[in-house]
């Protein structure tokens, strides 16, 4: 297993990541339509701050590829601070295929932003999941998430949570903690 930034060598493999997400239902996916190699030329756009719809910010996303070149997982952090992000969407996100979940695998790639991600401009994190996924919720608390508050969106609820940096190694080698 690694993890590589989104790139556009990924797109054999994130079609059918694309489509299981979407078959699942998962809200990211659904609102990306049916055509997994325009939205992932979107995300690398939205990536480069290119192409973002007003309001929003730029989003990194990485994946977690296992031995046989398949995306299993994705992680993917906005770079940046608004009302959206902060009160309802979150700063990070990230989905683990069915089928792997339950081997920690979406706890590594949560810590993979916190250690190696961009900083908080603002101290934390924030990043919001559904109350109704317990695994997703076990996952953030057991990644430091304290959380915020629960709160009602349409007919879901959500948890919303803070969520701090992990030390970097270069953050260690420069002295800083």
């Amino acid at each position: 297993m690694h993890i590589e930034a989104a790139d556009p060598k990924h797109q054999s493999a994130y079609r059918p990541f694309f489509l299981a997400c979407h078959e699942e239902g998962l809200e990211y996916y659904r609102r990306a339509g049916d055509d997994p190699d325009a939205w992932l030329a979107q995300l690398l756009r939205h990536a480069a701050g290119q192409d973002l719809p007003e309001g929003w910010v730029p989003c990194r996303t990485w994946f977690l590829i296992n031995g046989q070149s398949e995306i299993i997982g994705a992680v993917r952090q906005r770079l940046g601070d608004s009302a959206l992000i902060v009160e309802r969407i979150g700063h990070i996100a990230f989905e683990v295929l069915p089928a792997w979940r339950g081997h920690g695998y979406g706890r590594v790639l949560l810590q993979y932003v916190q250690t190696l991600g961009e900083k908080p401009a603002h101290g934390n994190w924030v990043l919001v999941c559904p109350a109704d996924r317990p695994a997703a919720v076990r996952t953030v608390e057991a990644c430091g998430g304290q959380l915020l508050a629960t709160m009602e969106l349409g007919d879901r609820t959500l948890r919303r949570y803070s969520l701090t940096a992990l030390a970097a190694w270069d953050d260690m080698a420069a002295g800083l903690i």
